[in-house]
């Protein structure tokens, strides 16, 4: 299940909620409680290996 990060329309409030992809808009702030809260758009990132580069020489 995706990771959804939220803003409280209440307080300001920036949370994250698991759940799934495929069900409805529904968050409550854990902060205020309030239930009108706005989906952002998510990064995210990806550990692995550098695609730079090295300077090991000729070729």
């Amino acid at each position: 299940m995706p990771i959804f990060e939220f803003t409280c329309k209440g307080c300001g409030n920036r949370f994250e909620k698991l759940q799934k992809s495929d069900s409805a808009c529904q968050a409550e702030c854990p902060a205020c409680g309030s239930v009108e809260v706005q989906k952002e758009f998510s990064t995210f990132s990806s550990a692995g290996t550098s695609c730079q580069p090295t300077s090991s020489g000729g070729g």
